[in-house]
């Protein structure tokens, strides 16, 4: 079968965990023999065409220079590259990001008809958490609630016109029926998985040791805090920096790590030197695709402090599977991604004490942390594999194309 893959941004190209799924499913279904076409955006230092993973990767360009150059530039680029015949011999078309997919779906587009969508957020639920404090409720402004309306438009759109749509859990597919309650009936579950053999637990002491030296992690000896986000207040950040000061302030020994980049990085840096922490928390920027499983690898437990709308936590399954414990919200998903883990502590966004009360004990113990690092690995190879959404996606595509 011959895929056409729209998405507005992928990994490695760009940081976040929709980005790393459409990247892994585009290059799992090549090595299942599918003929897969990724149309994304061009960044710059990119090649605009190449080969990638046995991926044919078409780039379109982009103006970053304001969000609305930005939108138009997306819409003007997906619809040229499919004027120039992108989607020739494609039997479906499979949408991964409502800004390219209406771009792709709009009147006049040279597309295949079928179409399999990949719901990962409402989006305009995530761009009014920004105006909320990374809160899914709550006031916001009233340009920001007419821009959400738009984009709830664009999710509504794609939701209608899709054969099949993919969530990633059962807190996501709540989502589709919300938007479009005609759509459930549509809604196929396909949790994600990671890949076990990249993301797998240190094989002792010293090689935990040399991934600390490669990362030039915070020294100290204590046990190291994790974190993997994009920079910005739904992720929660701020949260883990006042719980670890909190436990700093209590007298428990650690360090702190968070990666990854965005909007938030002055003020989490800001944050960091009034809480005390420099010289035992760094903010590491975005960690190249070589070097995360080391990261994983150097911590000692991993913490997903989401506020609102997590649609399944990638990072905190690529932890599972480096033998980390987690601790987490009960934002979206993560209780279901966590269901039946032992030694995983969920607690309530927004509340860095309740962080702290649930680090304290695995900061303490390193045993409970070995106990608990056993319990997720094992979690991780029973639950969190990518076959099963592969097959989602296969299963799916047939049927929208047998519908055609």
């Amino acid at each position: 079968m011959k895929f056409l893959v729209v998405s507005t941004f992928a990994w490695p190209d760009h940081f976040g965990g929709a980005e790393r799924v459409i990247g892994e499913v585009t290059s799992r279904l090549a090595q299942r023999g599918h003929a897969v076409t990724l149309l994304t955006a061009r960044l710059e230092g990119l090649p605009p065409a190449e080969s990638r993973d046995g991926v044919e990767v078409r780039r379109y360009s982009v103006d970053r220079g304001s969000p609305p150059a930005f939108y138009r530039s997306v819409f003007s680029g997906v619809r040229r590259a499919l004027d120039e015949r992108a989607a020739a011999g494609a039997d479906l078309l499979h949408v991964h990001q409502p800004l390219s997919g209406v771009a792709a779906l709009a009147p006049g587009a040279r597309r295949p008809r079928p179409l399999l969508f990949s719901f990962y957020a409402p989006f305009d639920q995530e761009y009014l958490a920004r105006h909320r404090d990374g809160y899914g409720s709550g006031r916001a402004s009233a340009p920001a609630l007419a821009v959400s309306a738009l984009m709830r438009h664009a999710d509504r759109y794609l939701l209608r016109r899709s054969g099949r749509i993919l969530v990633l859990s059962e807190f996501s597919r709540g989502q589709v029926a919300g938007l479009v309650p005609s759509a459930a009936a549509r809604t196929v579950l396909a949790p994600p998985g990671v890949d076990l053999e990249r993301f797998r637990p240190a094989r002792d002491a010293a090689e935990r040791a040399r991934a600390e030296e490669l990362l030039e992690l915070p020294e100290g000896g204590a046990p190291l805090v994790l974190s993997v986000r994009r920079l910005e207040p739904r992720m929660g950040l701020a949260d883990l920096v006042e719980a670890c000061r909190l436990l700093r302030a209590s007298g428990v020994a650690l360090r702190l790590v968070i990666a990854g980049d965005g909007p938030l990085r002055a003020e989490l840096r800001a944050q960091v030197e009034r809480a005390g922490l420099v010289g035992c928390a760094r903010l590491a920027g975005k960690v190249s695709e070589a070097e995360l499983p080391d990261l994983y690898r150097a911590a000692s437990v991993f913490v997903l402090p989401t506020r609102s709308l997590e649609g399944f936590g990638l990072a905190t399954a690529e932890a599972l599977a480096s033998g980390l414990p987690v601790v987490a919200t009960s934002a979206g998903a993560t209780p279901e991604l966590l269901a039946g883990l032992r030694g995983a502590a969920v607690c309530p966004p927004g509340d860095p004490a309740a962080l702290a009360r649930a680090l304290a004990p695995l900061l303490a113990d390193a045993a409970a942390r070995e106990s608990a690092g056993r319990a997720a690995r094992a979690h991780a190879e029973a639950a969190l594999g990518w076959e099963r959404h592969l097959d989602a996606v296969e299963e799916s595509a047939r049927a929208v194309v047998a519908a055609r």
